[in-house]
């Protein structure tokens, strides 16, 4: 989550001084961001060994944890907002953790990246999958499981 202005509109929307939970939160640059400008707290959770390091090198508190087993370690309503921004569709199970996220958060804001957006719809008709800011990936080498538009939500 790098783009400054999708951090900003997604930083909008979670009230200052939220507790915050962002599941799947990469570098933590927005967790980060909601801290310095929104006067945020909370954690990120993260499996990557090296956002786990930026995270840290950030001031970003984070839980090395794999999305696929729940996030049972987290009482209900513990976190006044629940961020899975571009999260979704890495996981095996997004159902149980979209209830996960309603059990654990007041608010949850989910994201992730239209599969139909007409950018992505016109490398399909070429003949080729997308490759993206949002889909960086080559379709031999992606953590995506899933793909997904806005109709679908």
């Amino acid at each position: 989550m790098s783009d400054r202005l999708t951090m900003e509109s997604i930083a909008r929307l979670v009230p200052e001084g939220s507790r915050v939970l962002d599941l799947g939160c990469g570098d933590g640059a927005l967790l980060d961001h909601l801290q310095r400008e929104r006067g945020c707290q909370g954690y990120g959770i993260e499996i990557a060994d090296g956002n786990l390091l930026a995270c840290v090198k950030r001031g970003v508190n984070v839980i090395q944890l794999n999305l696929d087993e729940g996030l049972a370690m987290f009482d209900d309503r513990s976190f006044d907002v629940v961020l899975q921004i571009d999260t979704l569709q890495h996981l095996h199970n997004a159902e149980t953790m979209l209830v996960e996220t309603a059990r654990v958060g007041r608010v949850g804001i989910v994201a992730f990246p239209n599969f139909a957006h007409w950018p992505n719809r016109l490398s399909i008709a070429r003949g080729r999958m997308p490759v993206t800011k949002r889909l960086p990936y080559q379709w031999y080498d992606t953590p995506n499981i899933r793909v997904g538009t806005f109709k679908d939500f």
